[in-house]
């Protein structure tokens, strides 16, 4: 119900245009998740996919994620992520900041330039994170923290081949 709410809301504020002049939303925001192609392209996730824990910069794994936007309105918003085992509800990721929405295109759509890391592990103690399903979550909230869009979608994460005893090591608690 929460959610009906919140995406009504959005559809009754944004009956004004955006970009000029030139964008009317044509309902409630929503936002797509997806992630990068090894060709650097959109890809397309879907409901218990296989996801490969990518090796960070300092040692961590995570799960790169993209999202693409319709009829979220341009302007200074919050992201908030989140990540949660879907067969206990413990929470592996939650983190927010700002996230700039630009301009759509005549068809209403925006698409995050870049992927964002859902950071995996090491993970808490005691909390495996490999091969089991976990529910991530992206929230776009305006300045006053009502929420604009949100989805989320369940995949499982595996550790890459080149990397699995490391992996193994720091991703299940």
């Amino acid at each position: 119900m929460r959610r009906v709410i919140a995406l009504l809301t959005v559809a009754v504020a944004a009956c004004g245009t955006g970009d000029g002049g030139k964008w009317v939303p044509s309902g409630p925001g929503q936002i797509t998740l997806g992630s990068i192609a090894k060709d650097g392209t959109w890809k397309s996730l879907s409901d218990g996919e296989e996801v490969k824990l990518e090796p960070g910069a300092q040692g961590g794994f995570h799960v790169w994620m993209k999202f693409r936007a319709h009829d979220v309105p341009p302007g200074d918003l919050t992201m908030l992520r989140t990540a949660r085992r879907l067969t206990d509800n413990k929470l592996v990721l939650k983190s927010s900041g700002a996230q700039k929405m630009g301009a759509p295109g005549d068809d209403g759509l925006w698409e995050l330039p870049a992927a964002v890391p859902m950071f995996m592990c090491p993970s808490p103690i005691g909390l495996s994170v490999v091969d089991l399903p976990i529910v991530f979550s992206i929230v776009l909230q305006d300045p006053a923290g009502k929420t604009i869009a949100e989805n989320e979608i369940t995949l499982l994460p595996r550790c890459p081949d080149d990397a699995r005893a490391f992996c193994e090591k720091i991703c299940t608690g």
